[in-house]
């Protein structure tokens, strides 16, 4: 019986180069990522080669439509790379990780707005069914973590996790409430952090219910208008 893997290898040349342009050769880890993608392709099919990561421009300060201009631009340019590189599914290569924070409709607006943009550029890309192939990862934001009350960051990653849940991430991860306020995360601070997700999805049964915010006149007009921002500056970009 073949084994099937599953996950991220991490890879995020552009990312990295982002966080510091003098370290990272793009042109050599992207060509190196390529390799990969096409390797795990025929051994591994269920795991992804790059994690695209807009956590990174989000703990910078950046606002919601910048992360997934930031993110989306990243992800499409790493995508027609390895497209030139030779990879039969770019878009099966890639993983979108967004940031999830404790406002709570803002978040499900971005993980909905992650997936419309990532469609277009599908769609112009000649594939429009080849974004539901990319997985969408949310981690809760570090930048909303606070060193000093550490046990108000349980409440605040339960609201972003539960707001990644109802915007349709395929997968979450919290960070341990006490990340910040000490050297090593305690035991207590990464089985919250595993359980909270587990409680939610197993006594709250919010997988069951595609797109639960769907509908919703609010979470609708605030997700199309993200998208729009975003989109124009992708376009920038």
């Amino acid at each position: 019986v073949t084994p099937v893997a599953g996950g991220s290898l991490g890879a995020d040349p552009l990312g990295d180069h982002f966080s510091d342009p003098t370290a990272v050769d793009v042109d050599a880890e992207l060509a190196t990522a390529a390799e990969w993608a096409t390797r795990l392709a025929e051994r591994a099919p269920g795991t992804h080669t790059l994690t695209i990561d807009g956590c990174r421009y989000h703990d910078r300060g950046a606002s919601d439509a910048t992360e997934l201009a930031a993110t989306i631009a990243a992800a499409a340019a790493t995508a027609r790379s390895l497209a030139a590189a030779g990879v039969a599914d770019p878009f099966a290569a890639i993983e979108l990780r967004i940031a999830a924070t404790a406002d709570q409709f803002a978040t499900i607006a971005k993980l909905r707005a992650v997936r419309i943009l990532w469609a277009r550029v599908a769609e112009l890309a000649g594939d429009s069914a080849a974004a539901g192939r990319s997985p969408i990862h949310a981690v809760a934001s570090r930048a909303m973590h606070t060193a000093y009350d550490p046990a108000v960051n349980v409440l605040r990653s339960t609201v972003a996790c539960f707001a990644a849940a109802a915007g349709g991430a395929d997968a979450i991860t919290l960070w341990p409430f006490d990340t910040l306020s000490s050297d090593e995360p305690s035991e207590l601070g990464r089985r919250l952090a595993r359980n909270t997700q587990s409680i939610l999805m197993l006594e709250s049964h919010l997988p069951t219910v595609v797109d639960p915010a769907g509908g919703s006149w609010y979470v609708e007009r605030r997700t199309t208008e993200l998208a729009a921002a975003a989109w124009e500056q992708l376009r920038e970009i």
